[in-house]
């Protein structure tokens, strides 16, 4: 009969999401690790291949609560003011996609840069597709009811808006503050107003 663990995986995913988002993956040492998670080398190695295979659980935990919840509100019947609530939510006390630590996928699009993992770049190109799909789905919604000009190049646009939350969660890591980014955040949004209104 196999011995019953001795900690909660999901609990321990949820650990090291916060764990990595706040001190990165490549900085982050095994010991520490299990400090902060409360799983030891061993379950590490045989519940989640070690250290990469715990951080890609968090990865998805962050990238998946991220999707359900924080872009919910684009999918399907969004259009531009669900676009402007999702910018100004980057940069909003209390919101779960503002913070002082940036976010865990631009974070870790910069790291691997150095790390070269292709199965972290899989897991942060699902994120940005994600993110991408709603815009452009938003942008498509406003096409389609009149509110923006014909003349918009909407996947072009789309892009253009998830390079620009990179940018602002970039921002808010760099000065350690959740609203760093909100220059960025206020043009985007006057330029979305501006283009519904002309």
């Amino acid at each position: 009969m196999a011995r019953p663990k001795g900690y909660d995986p999901e609990e321990v995913v949820k650990r090291a999401t916060y764990a990595f988002w706040q001190h990165g993956y490549q900085a982050l040492g095994v010991r520490e690790l299990e400090r902060l998670t409360g799983l030891n080398q061993f379950a590490l190695r045989s519940e989640f291949g070690g250290k990469e295979g715990l951080y890609l659980a968090a990865l998805r935990f962050y990238s998946e609560q991220a999707i359900s919840i924080a872009m919910e509100p684009m999918r399907d019947s969004g259009s531009i003011p669900e676009i402007i609530a999702f910018l100004r939510s980057l940069i909003t006390d209390g919101s779960m996609t503002s913070s002082p630590y940036g976010c865990l996928v631009v974070n870790t699009g910069i790291e691997n840069a150095r790390v070269g993992s292709a199965d972290l770049d899989k897991a942060a190109r699902h994120y940005w597709d994600a993110l991408e799909n709603c815009f452009e789905a938003c942008l498509q919604n406003a096409l389609d009811a009149g509110r923006i000009s014909t003349s918009t190049d909407i996947k072009a646009f789309a892009k253009g808006l998830v390079s620009a939350v990179m940018g602002v969660h970039a921002q808010n890591r760099l000065e350690g503050k959740n609203n760093a980014g909100r220059h960025l955040v206020d043009l985007l949004c006057e330029q979305l107003t501006a283009m519904e209104t002309s």
